[in-house]
């Protein structure tokens, strides 16, 4: 079924307090900030915003007493110019994107953080989500089960990583703040990372012993084709490891590299 959000609002903290390129000298050196008795300073800005539209579809068959299955798809397109989401405090998130870390909270125009370049998809925006699921009652009293789950590729931000500008539309001068969108990058958020893919499997068996009582034996597979499943991709131009991930499956945060366990459940 179809499904569109209205646009949302939140605060968000953007570094408000840029060198003013008119008050440098004949070299371009020793510029002031726009209010120079500070230093760089955030401001809480309340006009964040987000939009999410998107169409879902969901399935369920059953053959008989012993297969069911169950899918859903999700195609959708989210927005904004708080690239962490509507409920967020900070302009972007280093969780996402690492290198951003260096610039926390700048805008790519800190003389108007709602330029048109600073609104993008949010870092969530992945246009195809995929999950399927389904069980088998095999013969001898097995349980077979698994799920497999996919999202297409998150963006990121593509940024010079210096200062050669004062926003989008102030080339060839300089604010103190280096994230700053290069020749030819639109807005924020223009890159895309890699998919996302992970099949998880499950085969169980019951014994039974007296009354309610008895025992689950388990065995799983989780991320059974080892998909690596790259993400945290650097954006940075002036790194060497520029539109390369930083972590995989199996990293702190990420998801599982192939896993295998045995357990036992008792019931009563």
């Amino acid at each position: 079924m179809p499904r569109v959000s209205t646009t949302r609002t939140s605060r968000s903290a953007s570094r408000a307090n840029p060198l003013d390129p008119t008050t440098c000298d004949a070299q371009g050196k020793n510029c002031k900030r726009r209010f120079s008795q500070f230093g760089s300073f955030r401001m809480w800005y309340g006009n964040g915003k987000a939009k999410y539209d998107g169409l879902n579809l969901s399935g369920r068959a059953r053959l008989g007493q012993k297969f069911e299955m169950q899918g859903f798809y999700t195609l959708s397109h989210s927005t904004g110019n708080i690239l962490a989401g509507a409920d967020e405090f900070r302009l972007t998130d280093a969780g996402h994107q690492p290198d951003l870390r260096t610039v926390r909270d700048q805008s790519v125009d800190p003389y108007d953080p709602l330029c048109s370049a600073c609104d993008g998809p949010l870092n969530t925006d992945a246009r195809h989500r995929v999950t399927l699921s389904g069980l088998y009652k095999a013969p001898l009293g097995l349980d077979f089960s698994g799920i497999f789950r996919y999202r297409s590729g998150t963006p990121y931000t593509d940024w010079a990583g210096t200062d050669i500008s004062c926003g989008p539309d102030r080339p060839n001068c300089k604010d103190g703040y280096a994230m700053d969108l290069p020749a030819g990058v639109s807005h924020v958020n223009s890159l895309r990372g890699g998919s996302f893919s992970q099949f998880d499997v499950r085969l169980s068996k019951t014994f039974n012993f007296y009354r309610n009582y008895g025992v689950d034996v388990i065995g799983e597979i989780f991320n059974l084709f080892n998909s690596k499943n790259p993400a945290a991709y650097i954006g940075n131009r002036a790194s060497a490891a520029y539109r390369q991930p930083s972590v995989y499956a199996g990293d702190p945060g990420q998801g599982e590299q192939r896993l295998a366990q045995l357990g036992v459940r008792v019931h009563f």
